[in-house]
């Protein structure tokens, strides 16, 4: 979790992934090198608040947790309940979907230490009446003492039957695991002891359980496998905070969104790269089992001035989102970073002070991304920070309210390109896709900024070019892709790609390269031509190309050879291509019909027309008649009977017994003609 890089080794990092040949170039793993000892913020709370008594819940209303049931978010989140914590009021229960109940605490050989006040039924169920899981967070934080628990068998097989039965004492839903400092030479058995975890909860026949893992936002001991993990776990919740910690040398961000120039110096690590190094490691589909959490709170230091990540003197703590917010909104200025969208504010009482900390704003920007890269969800340290406001609920329920519909550019709906030659210019720091970051084209090379998307559809076998120009300090790539995965690269290039085509749709991305942790992204041209094989041909002059195939732009006309006909309508290919009507026929739906025939079914829907028309007036004679519309008549109107309560409403289908008023008006039309 500590993942802050000093600056001394900050710019031995900057010398081993600066380019000098874009061919040459690579990535730094984040297991190069490690930060220095420091305390994380789930240990630093947990031992400030260690002997604290256990304190009575505070449990809002039945009927605000059965409504809290109906859930306004779409992904996952997962917030960290404290035990120190006690009022459940100031949780939005319906913008919560997991909580997981910080903790018990268990040492090496499997025994658990501490319970701090578990199993608390209070808790647990207002949050089942409210429809939200409890995973019973266990906590672990030596590295000596995590390598002899998960590196003795026996010492797996006491912990886990351990945990499961204060998993089931509790009637928790599942188990978070937060070991923090795993060796990298026990990853081995540390998957092993998440898979036997795995295994007990199935022979145990709790199969339901769920299984989470607290990850740190750089691994940099590569002690979690996590393709294997995933394999076996529910969640892999990645701490997305203390990127700057209680021991950095400058003051910063600890929730750092992303790096710019201003900021490499003091740090290479932030949320967007985290969650690029995590998802490169997984197929996409595994995408949706990360969820990114977000610090609910800042850090206070006292610093040699108030410049933008000053040199820090002293660290003093932890300050919470109201903490801040009280701040801001009284004595303190709040300022604003916009390269890395953060607030922070500063003030003298006789020596500086620096608070960089997370709000709605800069809060808004990380739940983008998380939507942005599939992943799925966002979790969040820790409940009840926020108390009592309730603007970080509304964002919640605001960014997570329902997959919004992809502006043009996106993965999901690329631009297409109509024609070659084709030009377009744009801005890669505007790019509305945020998904690619390792292509497979070249998986070194870190391309994790934003995208635009195109769509390139061929018919005919040909050579594909693209190029973009060179720019001072804005860097963007072209890569080719099969289908809109990092998977599918078929070609990359850095100014000019070309590529030989197959008939079919392929996507040509414009990324964002990122030199030294610093996404180079700016404005750009792009010109694309096709130069089809010599010998091929291409769509004819009535059809479209859609797909690797020739289409009529219209899907409900047909191709008729030359030209794209509607077979419903047209006599000449009335239901199919070249089946022409008899003289005195039209084609009526696909179907060939005497005249005279298609003429007594006008009248007899213009009939009906008016018939209609008339029920509609006298149903509209009595309230609100003044609303009825004039141009046809009005939806069908069903009439629910409940306890003696006549409703009306108009459209879809009712929800209980419902007695249909259009029946009655259908007889009454039937008597009068």
């Amino acid at each position: 979790m500590r993942v802050v890089v000093p600056l001394s080794l900050s710019l031995l990092l900057a010398a081993g992934v600066a380019r000098a040949d874009r061919g040459a170039a690579s990535r730094v793993d984040p297991v190069s090198a490690a930060p220095p000892a420091g305390i994380s913020i789930h240990e630093w709370e947990l031992r400030r608040h260690d002997g604290e008594p256990f304190r009575p819940r505070i449990v809002p209303p039945i009927e605000v947790l059965r409504r809290g049931a109906v859930k306004s978010v779409d992904r996952v989140v997962y917030g960290y309940y404290p035990y120190w914590v006690r009022d459940l009021t100031t949780i939005r229960w319906s913008a919560l979907t997991h909580l997981a109940w910080f903790s018990i605490e268990i040492d090496g050989t499997g025994a658990i230490t501490a319970t701090h006040g578990w199993p608390d039924a209070a808790t647990v169920d207002a949050a089942h009446m409210a429809g939200v899981r409890v995973d019973l967070a266990v906590t672990l934080f030596n590295s000596a003492s995590i390598g002899t628990l998960v590196g003795s068998a026996a010492n797996r097989a006491r912990a886990i039957g351990n945990l499961i039965d204060r998993m089931e004492a509790g009637h928790a839903d599942g188990l978070a695991i937060d070991f923090e400092g795993v060796p990298g030479s026990a990853r081995n058995d540390f998957t092993t002891f998440v898979r036997e975890l795995r295994e007990e909860l199935t022979r145990r026949g709790r199969t339901d359980a769920g299984i989470s893992i607290a990850g740190p936002a750089v691994d940099w001991s590569d002690a979690f496998d996590l393709d294997a993990l995933l394999d076996q776990i529910d969640l892999y919740f990645i701490m997305g905070y203390d990127y700057f910690w209680s021991g950095s040398s400058h003051a910063g961000p600890t929730g750092i969104l992303r790096t710019t120039a201003d900021w490499r110096p003091f740090t290479g690590w932030s949320a967007l790269r985290s969650i690029a190094r995590y998802t490169s490691l997984v197929a996409p589909e595994k995408r949706r089992r990360i969820v990114y959490g977000v610090p609910y709170y800042g850090r206070e230091w006292t610093t040699v001035d108030d410049s933008l990540g000053a040199a820090t003197i002293a660290n003093v703590g932890a300050v919470t989102y109201s903490t801040a917010r009280a701040a801001v909104s009284g004595a303190r200025t709040r300022r604003w970073h916009d390269g890395i969208q953060t607030p922070w504010y500063a003030w003298n009482d006789g020596g500086w002070h620096e608070v960089y900390y997370d709000d709605e704003e800069s809060l808004a920007v990380k739940y983008w991304l998380a939507r942005a890269q599939d992943l799925g969800g966002v979790g969040i340290w820790a409940l009840n920070y926020d108390a009592p406001h309730a603007e970080l609920w509304d964002l919640l329920e605001r960014m997570f309210a329902g997959e919004p519909d992809p502006p043009p550019g996106h993965r999901r709906n690329p631009i297409p390109i109509p024609a070659f030659p084709f030009h377009d210019e744009r801005n890669t720091a505007e790019g509305p896709s945020h998904y690619f970051n390792y292509y497979s084209c070249d998986a070194d090379l870190p391309e994790w900024g934003r995208e635009w998307v195109y769509a390139v559809d061929v018919c005919q076998a040909g050579t594909l070019s693209a190029h973009v120009p060179e720019y001072p300090s804005v860097d963007p790539d072209l890569h080719l892709l099969a289908a809109p995965l990092e998977g599918a690269c078929l070609a990359r290039a850095h100014l000019d790609l070309s590529q030989h085509l197959e008939p079919g749709r392929y996507l040509l991305t414009v990324d964002t390269y990122v030199d030294n942790a610093v996404e180079l992204e700016g404005p750009y041209a792009l010109d694309v031509e096709f130069a089809p094989d010599p010998g091929t041909t291409g769509c004819a002059s009535h059809l479209v190309c859609a797909a690797g195939a020739c289409v009529c732009a219209d899907p409900a006309r047909t191709d008729c050879g030359t030209a794209c006909v509607d077979t419903a309508s047209d006599p000449a290919h009335c239901g199919r291509c070249g089946a022409a009507c008899a003289p005195g026929e039209r084609c009526s739906a696909g179907a060939c019909v005497p005249e005279a025939a298609d003429a007594d079914a006008d009248a007899d829907a213009d009939a009906g027309a008016d018939a209609d028309a008339d029920a509609s007036a006298d149903g509209a004679e009595g309230e609100g008649a003044g609303d009825a519309p004039t141009d046809g008549p009005p939806d069908v109107i069903y009439v629910y009977v409940d306890d003696g309560c006549g409703c009306r409403a108009a459209g879809g289908s009712p929800a209980g017994a419902w007695l249909v008023l259009g029946l009655l008006l259908a007889g009454a039309r039937r008597r009068r003609r």
